[in-house]
């Protein structure tokens, strides 16, 4: 019987959210013991960092030496995912009672600490079955904690894709009143997770929250942290992944009150971090070939550029092998550095694209997200590039970025806002002098569009930057692309008459009640993200254009793959493996 080959991608592999414990284990790289031991403790902290760079991988870990360590500490560890979340926004409240997408949350992390206790089988793991008894109204305590959990895990599948128009039928599904309770009021919920820790003389759980702000929509984010500062009690430590400028905390959250900050970052002028890059890459692709390590190292500079040009994101740096792989560089003896560019310019390319579909998802910030990629490539880059070109010639020191008056920042903060959420920019949020009786912020570009674009061409020269005001450009409220845009973008609110024989529309947040009819003024709801994302062609979906162009025979849209089995995906050339690989694209495009 022939042997399945080794693949790069299995080691490379793209959605930490799906890699399991022994991958985890065996190749985490340790960046940062204090992170890992404040995703430990028993703080409440809000853990920001752009995307892909490392939170996910880091709770999990966390989370992982927890309960290993259950024995001695009394620890629990629980990561809860809530990629699944956009499915509730399907269901209509219409009615004050039961919330769906708080059943649903409460719901999920319940199963997930079910789950680990269950799995960790302490020895007084009969205490489960008589807690759970009573909120499962059953009179018949035995040993069948697995069907109270399969019972829970069945009500969270409905919540997500059961044939549930509104939450007045929620009342029928839940499989006990009791639960139904517990999980439509934080208190209780709060209360039930507190007898827990009582059975099994826990010293605290750690709730470990990942995607808690980008999978939410906009009102859910706010009531999830709401929900958040509720739970915060001594034995009870909540950890939320989150990421900057584009989480909605509401008017009841207070970051650095209601939680601690917690920040990833990284810097491609820090040799600790690009090293931290270069570890990962090591420990997997030597795992898969060695021969292929050997030859990125060769020149010592084609590895640094691809860790530089990863900006602290590992799966980018990846995507660059992937790249390089695809075009046959590794099978010749040595590869180029023309080479490793073009590649790096293809995966940022392809991060382009992805930032432009997310005018989609976060629909809110569509006009923001125009206008910060038509800044960057068509006012900000090429400024840079003549910049730079002047100080070379002077032996200056270049520049990767710019200033920005605080200004101008703090009336159009979501277009930089957005740029830093994809990781294409890193913003220093110090505030320094920079001129002109302004104060400014320093934002660097990811050094993937220096390389691409030819700002920068060697390695030396990222070791030739400077963020000091008279290295860098900066931009006032009197720059004319800044006023401009500041003018663009002033966007309000409309209100309409919820009266739907009335027409009558304004801006004025003063009007509550309509000057013609007297009906009540509301901002109407934007169309279920849901559905937006549903109805998207699955050329969106990041696949081959081979897989592509198979799926079409069967699919069209992506929220059909998005509800299919793995059975149903199935098809010629498209087997167990890539029907996989489908469904994960699929759910991935959901959860942005």
């Amino acid at each position: 019987m022939n042997m399945v080959e080794k693949s790069l991608g299995d080691f490379i592999a793209d959605r930490t959210e799906s890699l399991n414990n022994e991958f985890i284990r065996e190749y985490f790289i340790e960046y940062s013991k204090e992170k890992v031991q404040r995703l430990t403790d028993s703080e409440q902290y809000i853990f920001e960092g752009s995307r892909g760079i490392g939170k996910t991988m880091l709770m999990k870990y966390a989370a992982i030496i927890t309960n290993e360590a259950y024995n001695q500490n009394s620890v629990l560890g629980v990561w809860v995912s809530f990629e699944e979340s956009i499915r509730l926004e399907r269901i209509k409240v219409v009615d004050t009672g039961i919330d769906p997408f708080l059943q649903w949350t409460m719901g999920k992390i319940l199963h997930e600490v079910l789950t680990t206790i269950i799995n960790l089988q302490p020895s007084n793991l009969e205490r489960l079955n008589q807690r759970l008894s009573s909120i499962f109204d059953s009179d018949q305590p035995q040993n069948n904690y697995k069907m109270y959990a399969k019972l829970l895990s069945n009500y969270i599948t409905i919540l997500e894709t059961g044939d549930i128009e509104d939450n007045v039928i929620l009342q029928d599904q839940a499989p006990s009143k009791r639960l139904s309770s517990i999980l439509d009021n934080p208190n209780s919920f709060k209360s039930f997770l507190k007898e827990l820790i009582s059975d099994f003389d826990l010293k605290r759980i750690v709730l470990l929250f990942d995607e808690a702000a980008h999978v939410f929509s906009h009102s859910q984010q706010e009531k999830f942290f709401s929900f958040f500062k509720g739970l915060r009690d001594p034995q009870i430590a909540c950890k939320a992944a989150v990421y900057p400028g584009i989480t909605n905390y509401g008017k009841y959250f207070e970051k650095g009150q209601d939680a601690k900050e917690l920040n990833l970052n990284w810097s491609p002028t820090n040799k600790e971090n690009v090293k931290y890059i270069e570890q990962i890459l090591k420990t997997r692709i030597q795992a898969y070939d060695k021969n292929y390590w050997n030859k990125l190292t060769v020149n010592q500079d084609i590895i640094k550029i691809i860790c530089l040009c990863s900006n602290g994101n590992p799966r980018f740096a990846f995507h660059i092998i992937d790249e390089l792989e695809s075009n046959g560089a590794f099978n010749k003896n040595t590869i180029q550095m023309q080479k490793v560019i073009n590649s790096i310019r293809l995966v940022l390319g392809t991060k382009w694209k992805e930032f432009s579909t997310l005018r989609n998802r976060l629909v809110k910030y569509k006009d923001y997200i125009t206008e910060a990629e038509i800044l960057v490539k068509d006012f900000l880059i090429p400024n840079l590039r003549e910049w730079n070109n002047k100080r070379k010639g002077k032996g200056d020191k270049l520049s990767s970025g710019f200033y920005v008056s605080t200004t101008v920042y703090d009336k159009i903060s979501q277009v930089f806002e957005v740029l830093a959420y994809s990781n294409l920019l890193t913003i220093d949020y110090t505030k320094k002098s920079i001129g002109q009786g302004h104060h400014g912020y320093y934002m660097s570009f990811n050094p993937s569009i220096l390389y691409s674009d030819l700002i920068f061409r060697e390695v030396k020269d990222i070791e030739n930057v400077s963020v000091a005001i008279e290295n860098n450009q900066a931009y006032y409220p009197t720059t004319q692309i800044m006023s401009d845009l500041i003018e663009k973008l002033k966007i309000e609110d409309e209100y309409h008459c919820s009266n739907t024989k009335c027409d009558y529309k304004t801006s004025n947040e003063e009007y509550n009640f309509c000057p013609n009819c007297g009906s009540k003024m509301e901002i109407p709801e934007a169309e279920s993200l849901y559905k937006i994302l549903r109805s998207h062609s699955i050329d969106n979906l990041k696949l081959s254009e081979k897989i592509i162009s198979r799926l079409n025979e069967k699919f069209t849209y992506v929220g059909e793959i998005y509800d299919a089995t793995i059975d149903e995906i199935k098809m010629k050339y498209i087997k167990d493996v890539r029907a996989e690989r489908v469904k994960s694209a699929a759910i991935e495009y959901m959860a942005g």
